[in-house]
């Protein structure tokens, strides 16, 4: 290109957006940035997780790259997505948390800023790693967001569990939105079970095995597979209900073959607080509630964690201990199985009501 023509490419194609204060992008520029933006390390990182089976990476996809997969929303958008993953500085992702944090929303900016941390993390260990085949050079040094300390405040653990009464009203209540809403007997399934929520979405009919009357599920949350016995209560929620074409009791409305969003539950629990006027819930707090009244119902905290499969970091747990405790798991099961009918039935009423022990 000659020195005129360059003059005047710079005046027609450059000019104009440097004096309206954006960033111009040259051909050169644009093949830079090509396989290497932060768009492009964000989309990554999810599928990574996809890859690996991990429950969440729909709503990781969902906070950094937009609503529905369009791509056009999110993290991604905010900070810049055509930006080159290794030139995005703490300050641009500050400023963005920042702007969720003003909003009110304590916990979705803190939540933001680990997926953030992820993906960058996800990024320095893919192309540094030297156990697998070398991944894509994202040219990174550092992962920005170390810079950016953590909030304090949006990690309160939460305290909320369902009362006696509230847990009946609540079941009740559920009862009724069957032919309303799918969430209800997922819901209920929770509460009978004291399941996480994304592990009940997913129970499919290879994980329900009726003969035994048991829920297996290959992998979980900590990565480990988790079964338990079913309360007839639960089993009765599962009775009622039908698999799809590709085995889902609970399957996303426009994809069948995948799971419900948790959004579903949300949106029914919250209209349940709103029509019976009581403090806040969520549903991740049935698990909270579950765990408290089978305490209440006499079952070992030990019991407890291994029927909700809580991780145990003990060297014994963790390499030695393949015990798988089945009988034990089935007779807390049927505790607590007693123990529901009396909630149910409205015999118990009392946050701390126990079952009465013989001779006690």
């Amino acid at each position: 290109m000659s020195l005129a023509d360059a003059r005047k490419t710079f005046r027609g194609d450059y000019l104009p957006k440097i004096s309206a204060g954006e960033d111009p992008q040259g051909p050169r520029a644009r093949r830079e940035r090509l396989g290497i933006t932060l768009k492009d390390l964000f989309e990554a990182y999810v599928d990574d997780m996809k890859g690996k089976g991990k429950a969440s990476w729909k709503g990781v996809d969902r906070i950094l790259l937009g609503a529905g997969g369009k791509r056009e929303a999110g993290a991604a958008k905010a900070i810049g997505a055509t930006k080159r993953a290794c030139d995005v500085t703490p300050e641009e992702i500050r400023d963005y948390l920042a702007e969720i944090h003003g909003r009110g929303s304590l916990a979705m900016a803190a939540e933001t800023r680990a997926y953030i941390s992820a993906a960058f993390t996800h990024g320095l260990n893919s192309t540094n790693s030297y156990t697998s085949s070398a991944g894509r050079k994202w040219m990174l040094s550092h992962n920005p967001v170390a810079a950016i300390p953590a909030d304090p405040e949006a990690r309160r653990v939460g305290d909320r569990h369902l009362t006696p009464s509230e847990f009946r009203m609540f079941w009740k209540w559920l009862e009724g939105q069957d032919d309303v809403s799918l969430g209800a007997p997922v819901l209920r399934l929770m509460m009978a079970t004291g399941q996480r929520l994304t592990e009940v979405l997913r129970v499919s009919d290879a994980s329900y095995d009726r003969d035994q009357k048991m829920l297996d599920w290959s992998k979980t949350k900590n990565g480990m597979p988790h079964a338990i016995p079913l309360p007839p209560q639960a089993i009765a929620i599962l009775s009622s209900l039908l698999v799809n074409e590709h085995g889902m009791y609970f399957p996303h409305g426009g994809r069948p073959d995948e799971a419900m969003t948790i959004e579903s539950c949300e949106k029914l629990t919250r209209r349940f607080v709103k029509t019976a006027r009581i403090r806040h819930f969520t549903p991740r707090d049935l698990r909270r509630t579950w765990k408290t009244l089978s305490g209440a119902a006499g079952i070992s905290k030990e019991v407890r964690d291994r029927l909700q499969n809580h991780a145990r970091s003990d060297v014994s747990s963790r390499h030695y201990d393949r015990y798988d405790y089945l009988p034990e798991k089935r007779a807390a099961m049927k505790t607590w199985a007693a123990y529901l009918d009396r909630i149910l039935s409205g015999e118990l009423d009392n946050p701390v009501a126990r079952l009465e022990v013989a001779g006690r």
